[in-house]
């Protein structure tokens, strides 16, 4: 077994030694201890929050757009509205060229996330409808929740429903074929 593995990750961390003013470390030590934290372990807090660690613009734009989710997840406050509409501005911007600077791979990456996001949160509209069961059973069938006067099942229908759906039915498929003719009366020609 290696040496290395045999020790705390805290072992394995870098060490710089520093030279703190006069009374410093004092303070530190006592604002450590009086939130419960070692002195260590609050110079590299404050330390980290000075020099945070530089964000890719993919991850950025890829928490974003998991955000936008969470937030367009039923939020009907105007505010959320208008943040996850600048959110999805600036992506779109991004993929238009609109924004500026961004590099092509990261634009792929941006592209690809988007598309995700899109595709998510279609799925979720289409569980988020409230369709009847003639919408659910068109939706099922054709991918559209197209909506019928009478339902295509004519084994349910009486004598005289069944004459007013052929004639229906007869007269939209001789208007689809027919051209237009004559014209139209403009508000002038009224007069």
């Amino acid at each position: 077994m290696d040496d290395d593995e045999q020790k705390y990750p805290s072992q394995l961390a870098e060490r710089f030694q520093v030279r703190l003013p006069i009374g410093l470390r004092d303070r530190i030590k006592a604002y450590a201890e009086q939130k419960g934290r070692s002195m260590n372990t609050e110079i590299v807090r404050i330390l980290e929050r000075e020099f945070p660690e530089p964000w890719p613009i993919e991850t950025r734009v890829a928490d974003l757009i998991e955000m936008l989710a969470v937030l367009k997840g039923g939020a009907t406050d105007e505010r959320i509205d208008k943040l996850t509409g600048e959110i999805e501005e600036t992506v779109l911007g991004m993929m238009t060229g609109r924004v500026q600077g961004v590099a092509d791979r990261a634009l792929k990456n941006i592209g690809r996330l988007w598309e995700q996001y899109q595709e998510q949160r279609l799925e979720n509209a289409r569980d988020r409808a409230e369709l009847d069961e003639e919408e659910e059973n068109q939706l099922w069938i054709s991918g559209r929740t197209e909506k019928f006067a009478v339902p295509p099942k004519l084994g349910n229908l009486s004598d005289d429903a069944l004459k007013v759906y052929r004639l229906g039915y007869e007269a939209g498929l001789a208007a689809r074929h027919e051209p237009l003719t004559g014209s139209l009366p403009l508000e002038d020609d009224e007069k």
